[in-house]
């Protein structure tokens, strides 16, 4: 994916330095709708290596708030998740310790019945 982007830039920064000298001129207000809606034509004209910088970082800018907000999101879900393994993960602990407890108390009961037979007999 680093790869990827890394090609992105050097093919921008290369169409930039390709089109330093080229104008382009962009059309605001076409002839047909500017008569009927009674204003004048509007046209910008500038370099072209400045539409391909402006075209890139618009795309960098949407890319950054689409993304952003999922990213944010997801990492919430994915810390939330986590803190309910460790809460089942601790949970487990405590059962288990809870299990070999009882199995220690059953030994020494048994060890005691054990005895109170043998004194009996």
């Amino acid at each position: 994916m680093q790869i990827l982007s890394i090609l992105a830039v050097l093919c921008t920064g290369f169409l930039t330095l390709m089109n330093y000298h080229n104008s382009v001129s962009v059309t605001l207000l076409s002839k047909k709708f500017a008569t009927l809606a009674g204003l004048s034509v509007h046209t910008l004209g500038f370099d072209l290596a400045i539409y391909t910088l402006g075209i890139y970082i618009l795309g960098i800018l949407s890319v950054i708030f689409f993304f952003v907000p999922i990213y944010s999101s997801l990492k919430t879900k994915y810390n939330a998740y986590k803190r309910e393994l460790e809460k089942g993960s601790i949970s487990n602990t405590n059962a288990e310790a809870k299990i070999g407890i009882l199995e220690n108390k059953i030994t020494v009961l048994e060890k005691a019945l054990e005895d109170a037979l043998r004194k009996k007999n």
